[in-house]
């Protein structure tokens, strides 16, 4: 069964799975589903309709599944959906969802939130992500796997962050961030070539670094345009998949990328 102090206020419409515990002054509020095994600790406030999957964990006073901080959003009934096993430290905010841009905020699994981490409405962050002190997502960014966001950081509104992307403490991307490597700075944030020591600790091999450092010498090239470095990546790198996944990134990108060349 569920642990639940009695000085917490649950929700009737809330789903609570066994072995939840839910600690002093803690608020419910709403349809939500917390799934078992999940810890939430002391003055945190969630509000539905939020979907919690199992084994996450809030320290405390953390705002889960508050309404989206947007002036067009009119009360719909969008939603918040975490799923597994995340450490979420105190005073992190997640909000739902706008139905202009989907309706559903997304956070995936085993990530690592720490304290005052802000992600807005309608972001889509993907598993074993790391976000440190006062990360901040404005609305609509998209995080990908195994990414490290610094802290004090900040990510534009409809910016994508690539896989195993490295942002330094005190960023403000205002484009998209290249997978793989590192990008740092403010107005303008400059990226730096491949995350070398993050990446040996994922596991990458040689081979996988060197194609990643080869990509990065081809784009910070003062002797090549951005498009010239792409086709000699195509061209000279076509068998290292994640040396096409830049160009891959780069091709999809709206808003452009945050490269050295500023």
């Amino acid at each position: 069964m569920a642990r639940i102090h009695p000085t917490a206020v649950v929700d009737p419409r809330a789903t609570v799975a066994d072995g939840v515990e839910i600690g002093p002054y803690v608020v419910v509020d709403g349809e939500v589903e917390i799934g078992a095994g999940c810890v939430v600790g002391a003055f945190c406030r969630i509000e539905g309709p939020t979907v919690i999957g199992p084994g996450n964990r809030f320290v405390s006073h953390c705002s889960v599944g508050a309404p989206p901080q947007d002036i067009s959003y009119k009360g719909d009934p969008t939603r918040l959906e975490i799923a597994a096993n995340n450490l979420f430290r105190e005073f992190v905010t997640l909000h739902r969802g706008t139905t202009k841009g989907g309706g559903v905020t997304r956070i995936g699994s085993n990530g690592l939130y720490m304290a005052y981490v802000h992600v807005a409405h309608d972001c889509q962050v993907g598993d074993n992500v790391i976000f440190a002190n006062n990360g901040t997502l404005a609305g609509h960014v998209e995080v990908g796997h195994f990414s490290h966001v610094g802290a004090l950081s900040a990510v534009h509104q409809f910016c994508h962050v690539g896989e195993y992307a490295f942002i330094g403490g005190g960023t403000i991307a205002t484009k998209d961030v290249l997978p793989f490597m590192k990008t740092v700075g403010s107005r303008p944030a400059r990226c730096f070539g491949p995350n070398t020591i993050g990446l040996q600790r994922k596991g990458f091999s040689p081979d996988r670094l060197d194609a990643l450092k080869k990509s990065w010498r081809l784009l910070h090239s003062p002797k090549l345009t951005t498009s010239e470095a792409v086709a000699r990546i195509q061209a000279e790198l076509g068998d290292a998949p994640d040396a096409l996944r830049i160009v891959e990134f780069m091709a999809a990108s709206e808003r452009g990328v945050i490269l050295a060349r500023g």
